[in-house]
């Protein structure tokens, strides 16, 4: 669990189902409901985001959802890492997937992103893994740039099938650390 003076992050468990499924979804229509159908929007979010699903990736070993909370225990985003299969342009050596970083949109801008994410990392590192991927949607500029900040590379593209439609990602790695300071 890391924590300050303002949040916690910790790591998800059966508590937190209903929490990751209303507000993954949120987040994802947000994000792409400018650009998606309605239809393939909907398709996309029931199974992806139904009780099931969440629940079943909560208690599979390959996957870590981490939530940060403040210390009045409010939920306001949250952070997936999944043991994937990655693309050719990322280097597959000891690698694992950055595979959703939401934040509440009232909360964005406030610092939540960052340590989220740096939480993950070392979460990764000290488990041995050498490096996180993700996907970042091409027409997602504001995050693309934010990964950049936060030493993303970009090491290619590729299409990504989100209902019937085929959307260009940009694909990003970054080499982790280990901190021995983070604990369980």
């Amino acid at each position: 669990m890391k924590q300050d003076k303002h949040f916690q992050i910790i790591e998800a468990d059966e508590s937190h189902v209903d929490y990751l499924i209303d507000f993954g979804r949120r987040s994802f229509v947000d994000t792409y409901k400018g650009t998606l159908s309605i239809r393939d929007l909907e398709e996309y979010t029931n199974d992806a985001f139904s009780k099931s699903t969440i629940t079943a990736e909560i208690n599979d070993p390959s996957m870590n959802y981490f939530v940060c909370r403040d210390l009045e225990s409010n939920l306001y985003g949250y952070s997936k890492l999944i043991l994937s299969s990655s693309p050719g342009c990322v280097d597959p050596d000891r690698t694992i997937e950055l595979q959703r970083l939401y934040v509440d949109e009232s909360y964005r801008e406030r610092g939540i992103g960052k340590p989220l994410l740096m939480h993950a990392e070392l979460y990764a590192g000290n488990r041995g893994f050498r490096s996180i991927w993700l996907r970042v949607w091409d027409g997602n500029v504001i995050a693309q740039r934010k990964y950049l900040n936060w030493h993303y590379l970009v090491v290619g593209k590729e299409q990504y099938q989100v209902g019937r439609d085929a959307r260009t990602v940009i694909l990003m790695q970054k080499y982790c650390q280990t901190d021995n300071t983070l604990s369980e």
